[in-house]
């Protein structure tokens, strides 16, 4: 049986547009094949998303990189590039989802991202992110990356959660496979598409 729901957050519960992102750390003089992949990050930016520099030092090095200075202001605005906004169909899912699973959002992600989806800009409502969900599994926080398993243990662990009741919802099938490696369902969905009805017939699928 089902009990818990652990989700991505960009590309599922938020829509992505990696292309402006990209585009912007390029303005900004990055460049984006050497520190940045579509379902991962190398190098300084990824020191970032596991927890291992701060915003502060993540400034530095990227100043550093494209040899000027950089405000946290600007770094802030280029991460935020990813966030492509969040339809409210989906957050009303998971409320609805909330009433009968507990939820988590499990994340490759950092402070910039959060600053932004963690606040009131994130949906009309003015409600947070945290707001959907039962808890926050943020890789930056754990210290930890999908797909390395380590992340899903460690956030099953956290909160006792058993991994043969967990499903885990992404669009990365790298990530896909090292949650199903950990000993969680999983479900495979295309970057901004509209998850609801693949996951209503999986779940329907699962219990039958």
């Amino acid at each position: 049986m089902i009990k818990n729901i652990l989700f991505d957050m960009g590309g599922v519960i938020f829509r992505q547009t990696t292309e402006k992102a990209f585009r912007l750390f390029k303005q900004a003089g990055i460049d984006t094949d050497k520190y940045m992949g579509r379902h991962g990050q190398r190098e300084f930016f990824l020191d970032l998303e596991m927890g291992r520099i701060d915003k502060e030092e993540f400034c530095r090095r990227m100043s550093h990189a494209v040899g000027r200075e950089i405000s946290m202001e600007e770094a802030a605005e280029c991460w935020q590039g990813f966030f492509g906004g969040v339809r409210q169909e989906l957050l009303d899912a998971l409320a609805d989802l909330r009433k009968h699973y507990y939820l988590g959002l499990l994340s490759n992600t950092n402070p910039f991202m959060m600053d932004l989806t963690d606040s009131s800009d994130f949906s009309k409502a003015g409600l947070p992110i945290s707001a959907y969900f039962d808890t926050m599994f943020l890789s930056y926080e754990l210290k930890e990356y999908k797909p390395d398993i380590a992340i899903f243990t460690k956030a099953l662990n956290r909160e006792g959660l058993k991994p043969e009741e967990t499903l885990f919802v992404d669009d990365s099938m790298s990530n896909i496979e090292g949650a199903a490696k950990a000993g969680l369902k999983t479900l495979y969905v295309q970057t901004n598409e509209d998850w609801r009805l693949p996951l209503r017939e999986y779940i329907n699928n699962y219990s039958e």
